[in-house]
């Protein structure tokens, strides 16, 4: 009797598991990315000298290879001057460029500071295209700079105080639109100079300055516990004109041979808004992380790649 109890729940456990358990689809087990097929294509990928650029070419690596896809990590390299190099000079495919340190032609300035004018990217990818070089869309994140406080809340409850700012920062130079802008929309007194953005950030942290104006991928943001605060009038968003963000470039050879490429970099770049760039930012430079670590786990976590 025993024996035919057993023999039951066995069939009924079976049966319960055949019946009500899906299928798995190759996005269950290896992540949204899995389902771009790029298996025989193989890419050298490019980074820059930034920790932004850096993280973006793990990314690509990370993304490809899910993708069955074969990636070399060239990350030491800037992508963005190596992709428009000839071909006999370089190996790297792709690469990734801050759009605000672009030249008219294309080629990235090699100090990463922002070029003024601001960047044309329809007139850039026009005149690329001739060259054989394809500029992909770029990301959420629009690399402008962000004021920063203790606390949350929009950028007009501080009208009358005086932000931190680093020389760059301040009308007349490369950074726009800086303090003049914000000062006009928002009532803000001017600006307290200070050494340099790290001296921003440890003012406003401490109290000694009422809030601060810092490149929006600081990763020490996060870290010191600062908010970013609500450009609601969309001063830093979405002036001065031109391209902002972060774009990936590769030789269209590569795209047309993989043009599954393109719809992967795409999954990246939408979901690249300011908090996962700060806090990716804040696990290389503040907490000393491995970018190759950092990135996977950000895929991870975006369901993008499989974990393990």
């Amino acid at each position: 009797m025993r024996a035919l109890v057993v023999l039951a729940l066995l069939v009924a456990f079976l049966t319960a598991g055949c019946g009500n358990t899906p299928l798995r689809s190759p996005d269950a087990d290896g992540g949204l990315l899995a389902r771009h097929d790029l298996r025989g294509g193989s890419y050298v990928v490019g980074g820059g000298p930034t920790t932004e650029l850096r993280l973006l070419c793990q990314l690509t690596i990370a993304g490809v290879q899910a993708a069955s896809g074969e990636a070399a990590d060239e990350c030491g390299k800037d992508g963005g001057v190596d992709v428009h190099a000839p071909a006999e000079l370089t190996d790297v495919d792709t690469g990734w460029a801050s759009l605000r340190t672009l030249g008219p032609d294309g080629v990235p300035d090699p100090t990463g500071d922002p070029v003024v004018p601001a960047p044309d990217l329809p007139a850039i990818r026009a005149a690329d295209a001739a060259r054989g070089i394809v500029w992909l869309p770029p990301t959420a994140f629009t690399d402008t700079d962000v004021v920063v406080a203790r606390g949350p809340g929009p950028i007009g409850a501080l009208a009358g105080t005086a932000p931190c700012a680093a020389p760059g920062s301040v009308p007349g130079t490369t950074t726009a639109p800086g303090t003049a802008a914000l000062s006009a929309a928002y009532g803000l007194a001017p600006p307290v100079v200070v050494p340099d953005v790290n001296a921003v950030l440890a003012d406003v942290a401490t109290g000694r300055c009422a809030a601060g104006l810092v490149p929006g991928s600081s990763g020490r943001v996060p870290a010191l516990g600062l908010a970013v605060r609500d450009d609601d009038r969309r001063v830093l968003d979405d002036g001065p004109p031109g391209s902002r963000g972060y774009a990936p470039m590769l030789r269209a050879g590569v795209l047309a041979g993989r043009p599954a490429l393109a719809d992967l970099l795409g999954e990246i770049t939408t979901r690249l808004d300011g908090p996962a760039m700060r806090g990716m930012v804040r696990e290389v430079e503040v907490d000393g992380r491995d970018p190759r670590d950092v990135a996977r786990r950000w895929l991870i976590a975006q369901g993008l790649i499989a974990a393990g």
